[in-house]
């Protein structure tokens, strides 16, 4: 049962189970497994250490210990155990890709297919004495949270979407006092700053965040930043450096190496160096007559920083990479992505919405929705269905979905959501007889 759960995604259907042609531990003649070798399988299910062994080796997908939980309470027992769960992030240590929030903290776009398919009620929201529908106060996702900004309040806030729980923050003073009262453009930054076991705690709140707070105003030539230390619960000193155009508003930061880079509106690359501390600005590889739409920060296979130019229906890639004489710079790669023929129709117009750094998956947008493309295998999945081009930005969300499971009650700052509740509906009608197996 469970070599098929870890191949399959979770659990099978009923009319799979037939198939495997279980043996039955009283007949006198079983079809697969001899009597030894079925004393010596229930022997291994029925110790608890090597079960948490099995199971800990389900897929990482939101429907597999939602599953596995509802086969009997043993199994829930099990699965509901914090230090199972712990164990179950630290062994696939990279999340899955759950989807995207569209432009707003309400609004989400799934990736995955049912019964893995996540959508947003299945998420508990901010607290409505914030303003969350505008876009521009949404500011991205990193290792399972979200950072927003409140300009009016001049504050930020760090929100884990599974919990609802949330971290609010006063802007810096000297951010604050500087320009109070001018047109400025807030973007912020946040993640996890514990990197043991890959950022995959399950709760960063009980793990130290960092979070980055940068602005740039519409009549300034100087761009500042500053990172606030949950730790020390104090904000840094200020950086800054010239730039010649405002931050991008479609663009969330990226995370390359140690640096977190955001798109200049026109194509250069604001760089902040969070180990040495350093703000920068790397210029545009080549003069592009292009908008907005039409770039993409890219983290590299390396791990380098890249670039995704859109030309008409063609995307170059970019590489910064050394010359023989050390020299850094910007390589044209040999690989272009056609997009021609790939849609299930003609588009005139696409451009470059959203973008996740760590499975390397673009967001394109078209007048007949929104794809994914991932730029390895090329593959192109049609994600959001609408018969108009919308601008929204896709801020990528990965992370565990452990909190559904049948039976269990919901943890602190966790609430049991229709999300949940539909899932395990799907497979409580032949979970028990699952179960009669175990």
């Amino acid at each position: 049962l469970i070599h098929f759960s870890a191949e399959r995604g979770g659990l099978m259907d009923p009319a799979e189970v037939p198939q495997l042609q279980w043996a039955d531990p009283v007949s006198s003649s079983p079809r697969v497994y001899g009597r030894k070798q079925w004393r010596a399988v229930c022997k291994v299910l029925g110790n608890d250490n090597l079960l948490a062994e099995i199971l800990v080796r389900l897929p990482p997908n939101p429907s597999s210990l939602p599953r596995a939980s509802v086969v009997c309470k043993r199994w829930l027992g099990i699965l509901s155990d914090p230090e199972f769960l712990k164990r179950f992030r630290k062994h696939h240590r990279k999340p899955p890709l759950l989807g995207f929030f569209e432009g707003y903290a309400n609004r989400f776009a799934p990736v995955m297919d049912s019964p893995d398919r996540i959508t947003a009620s299945c998420f508990s929201m901010p607290k409505s004495s914030t303003p969350y529908s505008d876009h521009r106060e949404y500011m991205g996702c990193r290792h399972g949270l979200a950072v927003l900004v409140n300009k009016q309040d001049r504050k930020t806030f760090v929100w884990d979407p599974l919990t609802g729980r949330q971290h609010s923050v006063d802007f810096p003073p000297g951010l604050d006092d500087a320009f109070t009262g001018n047109f400025c453009m807030w973007r912020a930054a946040v993640l996890c700053a514990d990197a043991e076991d890959g950022h995959v705690h399950g709760d960063c709140f009980l793990s130290p965040f960092k979070l980055v707070l940068l602005c740039c105003g519409g009549y300034n030539t100087q761009a500042f930043c500053s990172v606030y230390d949950s730790v020390s619960g104090v904000w840094g000193g200020v950086f800054s450096t010239a730039v010649s155009r405002i931050i991008s508003l479609l663009r969330p930061s990226i995370l390359v190496g140690n640096a977190l880079c955001w798109l200049i509106s026109g194509g250069d690359i604001l760089v902040f160096d969070l180990e040495c501390q350093s703000l920068d600005v790397i210029e545009k590889p080549a003069f592009y007559y292009v908008t907005d739409g039409c770039f993409q920060i890219l983290r590299m296979e390396g791990g380098g920083l890249g670039l995704a130019v859109l030309l008409d229906l063609t995307i170059q890639l970019w590489e910064r990479k050394s010359n023989s004489d050390g020299v850094v710079g910007w390589v044209l790669l040999k690989k272009t992505i056609p997009l021609e023929g790939m849609f299930p129709r003609r588009m005139n117009s696409v451009r470059i919405v959203g973008y996740d750094e760590d499975t390397n998956v673009i967001v394109l947008t078209s007048m007949t929705g929104n794809f994914t493309l991932q730029l390895d295998s090329m593959q192109l999945k049609h994600i959001v269905k609408r018969n108009n081009i919308c601008y929204d930005p896709f801020y990528p969300y990965t992370n565990f979905y452990t909190a559904a499971r049948q039976g269990s009650r919901p943890g602190r700052g966790e609430s049991g959501t229709n999300c949940d509740r539909t899932r395990s509906a799907n497979i409580l009608s032949w979970s028990n007889n699952l179960g009669n197996f175990i």
